[in-house]
């Protein structure tokens, strides 16, 4: 279960790092801008339910 959810939360923290370069470039319009933005707040949720999940592994 641990090494799952390390690998989980190793891939999201990939995906904002990426998801954050985008912030710099030229999103095309607003809605993109939003929508990129959306992601990342969904992706540090998910990252602290794995953290969080992680850490009640440990246990």
């Amino acid at each position: 279960m641990e090494k799952f959810l390390n690998s989980k939360l190793i891939e999201a923290k990939k995906e904002v790092e990426r998801l954050e370069d985008r912030r710099s470039e030229s999103l095309g319009n607003s809605i993109n801008y939003i929508e990129n933005e959306i992601q990342i707040q969904r992706l540090y949720a998910q990252i602290e339910a794995y953290e969080i999940a992680l850490d009640e592994a440990k246990k």
